[in-house]
């Protein structure tokens, strides 16, 4: 039987990603030229199965497959019923969303925990939408106008699903992304403010990360965050111009465990808002 299956059936991404999870484990390091061969596909085909941002196989496809792997019939109508949820629309394509963004967003709108590490800006979920329109303006000089507002109105409704849904989030900012001027005074001032009221939610954890630190554990890996959905966790870490998602658990531990690290360097909730109230003066 899937593992985790009714929670991954809330999210057709998260769907998808444990469909592609399950088909890889289905193969057990058989050799995808030989299993291509017997159900009559290309071997290309096999890879993007397996691959959460890839291809769905086609149901009849997919029924070729279950049978090679001789999987019962119980179980294969799990996995054809995954398959359909996998293929629903998320809220996120009414937008054109597509790609690694909409992987994303698929994955934070199931979650039900949330850890982030911000080196350079204030973490998306918490941004007000002149932040955003600046860090976009002085970012993305290329992006124009009405892009620049969709992006805004995308962001506005993760941040409606999110507070919403309440999943636990921590996050930890570098000090450098506090004091860099994103907008000019009047942007930051409101937007430090909001990360104050924001730090009074329950299911917020906001940690300054202070300058004195010096060298620390996520130098070398820069942003990231790590989503809990319940059947699985995966890794985001952000690139110049492309995401990476790993969901292998050796990388998601330790990835965890710089978090740990930078928790015990970071400034605690007292110290937090101290710092981000020094920073509004």
């Amino acid at each position: 039987m899937v593992i985790g299956y009714a929670q991954a059936m809330k999210s057709p991404t998260v769907g998808r990603w444990q469909l592609a999870q399950e088909l890889t484990k289905l193969r057990a390091g058989r050799p995808r030229d030989q299993v291509a061969k017997a159900i009559d596909v290309a071997p290309s085909s096999i890879t993007r199965w397996e691959d959460p941002s890839g291809a769905i196989p086609r149901r009849r496809d997919l029924h070729a497959l279950l049978g090679y792997y001789e999987v019962d019939q119980e179980t294969s109508r799990v996995y054809l019923e995954l398959r359909e949820r996998a293929r629903e629309s998320g809220w996120w394509q009414r937008y054109g969303i597509k790609g690694g963004y909409g992987t994303y967003i698929g994955l934070e709108s199931d979650a039900r925990k949330i850890q982030r590490y911000d080196a350079i800006h204030i973490p998306g979920l918490f941004q007000t939408e002149d932040y955003q329109r600046a860090l976009t303006a002085g970012s993305m000089a290329d992006v124009s106008r009405d892009e620049a507002e969709q992006r805004i109105g995308v962001r506005k409704e993760r941040q409606r699903v999110w507070m919403e849904r309440r999943p636990l989030t921590w996050a930890i900012i570098d000090e450098a992304a506090v004091h860099r001027m994103v907008g000019g005074p009047e942007v930051m001032r409101e937007q430090l403010e909001h990360v104050v009221r924001l730090m009074d939610e329950p299911h917020v954890t906001v940690q300054l990360l202070p300058y004195e630190v010096g060298a620390h554990a996520a130098m070398e890996t820069g942003p990231f965050t790590v989503i809990d959905v319940g059947s699985l966790n995966v890794v985001h870490v952000e690139q110049h111009t492309s995401a990476l998602f790993r969901d292998d658990p050796e990388d998601v531990e330790a990835h965890l465990q710089v978090l740990d690290r930078l928790r015990m360097e970071a400034h605690g909730d007292a110290k937090t808002k101290a710092g981000l109230r020094s920073a509004l003066r």
